[in-house]
């Protein structure tokens, strides 16, 4: 397989292991479910495995948060009937023990209100902020969304202005 980033050939050992922390916070962060985030991730890496005929070279990070952005779809649309839930907590340090405590309730407070205000925006804009802060660029959110580069810049200027409006919004509302 080509294309890992000029890592040159590797297998699918290899590009599961370099990415599915990555794919599993991605998805984490939009079913706010750890289990369905989870399935969601092999989904993804059983749809990478059985498109490889499809795969056409580019790079690999990107195509694999295709496949998982349209393995969410999917998932996403057989859900619409349940509400989705909030999780409390996001895992993304492999070590929690190393952070000082106050540091993880206030990073919790952010997320969960980053996560409030995020659920107010459109799909679009919500997708490509996550995938902005991946960090991936213009170009790529584009491919993985199947969206033109203009209406990725759009959909994040528009989507950060809406969320800095909701949080000061918000902010002014605590000072009543």
């Amino acid at each position: 397989m080509k294309g890992c980033g000029g890592v040159g050939k590797v297998s699918l050992d290899d590009v599961y292991k370099l990415h599915v922390n990555d794919i599993y916070r991605y998805l984490f962060r939009l079913t706010r479910d750890a289990r369905q985030a989870e399935d969601l991730t092999q989904e993804t890496f059983f749809r990478a495995f059985l498109s490889l005929d499809d795969y056409r070279g580019e790079k690999v990070r990107p195509w694999l948060f295709k496949v998982a952005y349209h393995a969410f779809v999917d998932w996403h649309r057989k859900q619409v009937k349940r509400p989705v839930q909030l999780v409390e907590q996001l895992p993304d340090r492999a070590d929690p023990l190393v952070e000082d405590p106050a540091e993880t309730v206030v990073n919790k407070e952010m997320w969960g209100l980053a996560q409030e205000l995020l659920r107010q925006l459109s799909e679009k804009q919500k997708q490509v902020i996550l995938l902005a802060a991946i960090p991936f660029s213009y170009a790529e959110i584009a491919e993985i969304l199947g969206i033109d580069v203009a209406d990725v810049k759009r959909s994040l200027f528009r989507g950060r202005q809406k969320m800095r409006k909701l949080w000061r919004d918000g902010a002014d509302g605590e000072e009543r």
